[in-house]
């Protein structure tokens, strides 16, 4: 069975989607995974929050989508590589970017770029954005997806949003069985169980940190965590992880190679032979 995953996470708006996204591309960087980050949202690009020193010599996106054909060698020409973490390459629009910037795609297409993407990376991880109507990227990412993490936050702009998209929600496109609800973002005095009850199905939680509040706010998200405050987050991680991919399967293909394969990833050497000129974050 092949361990390559299509993982999209979606959710409320503000609700946490591109920490956890980036926060799962380190746990599965620290199995030695490759993973490819693709961020869909057009109307407010993120890859310059993640890696800002990257973004000189980032391609778009919306570039790769309107292209007239697409291969697994557009997907590594694309894709930005980072020094911070060399088993994760980014995919996303660029600053200044609009949903008016590019050609208009269709389903094929998407399709072929997620169906590619799975071949390029071990794990693929869409950063969905909340409104599906408006991104066909994301919706087809959900349909297409071996998992799908859905996040909420403690408020009522949350529940409102759910329960808005709640209809949507349970087309049997999206595929219910494989969803995985979790809190984020969750404070000490807000009552976390009764949030969980009215959400459903919630058994994940991740707290409130200001260490990765001010990581948001600095473009520093790709940085490790640390110190005590930080366990039952990043408990929180490895428990989402255990669901969205055991232990026994975290196999990379290129680390089944042997021991003559180079500390830095294969996935980078690859980003590197379609992309000579080096364009990654550093730090």
């Amino acid at each position: 069975m092949s361990n390559k995953r299509l993982i999209a996470v979606w959710g409320s708006p503000s609700s946490g989607k591109t920490v956890t996204a980036v926060k799962l591309a380190q746990a599965f960087a620290n199995r030695k995974q490759n993973v490819l980050l693709l961020c869909s949202d057009a109307l407010c690009p993120s890859v310059a929050t993640i890696a800002p020193k990257g973004i000189a010599n980032h391609a778009s996106l919306g570039e790769l989508l309107s292209l007239p054909t697409l291969n697994q060698e557009d997907i590594l020409h694309y894709a930005l590589p980072l020094d911070v973490s060399p088993y994760i390459a980014l995919l996303g629009y660029k600053k200044g970017d609009t949903s008016f910037s590019y050609a208009t795609y269709n389903r094929d297409r998407v399709v072929d770029l997620l169906t590619l993407a799975r071949h390029v990376a071990d794990v693929v991880l869409v950063d969905c954005t909340s409104f599906l109507s408006v991104d066909l990227l994301s919706t087809v990412a959900l349909e297409m997806a071996d998992k799908i993490v859905r996040v909420h936050s403690c408020d009522l702009k949350s529940l409102m949003f759910f329960a808005s998209y709640l209809p949507l929600l349970t087309d049997a496109r999206f595929r219910r069985a494989d969803l995985l609800p979790l809190l984020s973002k969750v404070k000490p005095e807000q009552d976390s169980h009764e949030y969980s009850q009215v959400f459903g199905g919630i058994q994940l939680t991740l707290p409130y940190l200001d260490q990765i509040e001010q990581q948001a706010a600095t473009a520093q998200l790709l940085e490790e965590i640390s110190g005590n405050t930080t366990n039952a987050y990043q408990e929180g991680i490895q428990a989402l992880m255990e669901q969205l991919q055991p232990e026994q399967q975290a196999v990379s293909s290129f680390k089944e190679k042997g021991p003559s394969v180079p500390a830095n990833s294969f996935f980078k050497q690859l980003l590197q032979r379609f992309s000579p000129t080096h364009r990654g974050d550093s730090k």
